[in-house]
């Protein structure tokens, strides 16, 4: 997870996907997302599927070959509305590729501070040119 680009409110990070393995690695469209607390214990979030705030390239099958990467974006607002409402600040980023796929926890490089709208966007899996 790249370190997170903050600007007038709004957070997006790139999560770089690499296929270290063997065999292609086949995604579709957009993964599954949590975040997480410094206990590793999720916060109330809704993840949302697509952004106009970034490039999508919307859910489309990807497959990995051995040796190289899929990226999604996540974005979010660190936005306050409610006072009596805990503001999700988030240690951790929970991942699941695909369906079926592994779960895997990335400490996040800096901070998921979604303030309390409960939401997060992300990009669907995209190939990365190298």
């Amino acid at each position: 997870m790249d370190v997170p680009d903050a600007a007038m409110g709004l957070r997006a990070a790139a999560v770089d996907l690499h296929n270290c393995g063997t065999r292609p690695y086949r995604l579709n469209g957009y993964p599954a997302l949590r975040i997480l607390d410094k206990d590793r214990q999720p916060f109330d979030v809704r993840p949302v599927n697509g952004t106009r705030e970034v490039k999508d390239p919307g859910p489309k099958p990807l497959t990995v070959a051995p040796g190289a990467s899929a990226r999604i974006v996540i974005v979010w607002r660190n936005l306050v509305t409610e006072s009596t409402t805990v503001a999700v600040n988030g240690s951790y980023l929970e991942v699941r590729p695909a369906p079926g796929r592994p779960v895997v926890v990335l400490p996040s490089n800096g901070p998921l501070d979604l303030g309390n709208t409960g939401r997060l966007e992300t990009t669907a899996w995209t190939a990365v040119r190298r």
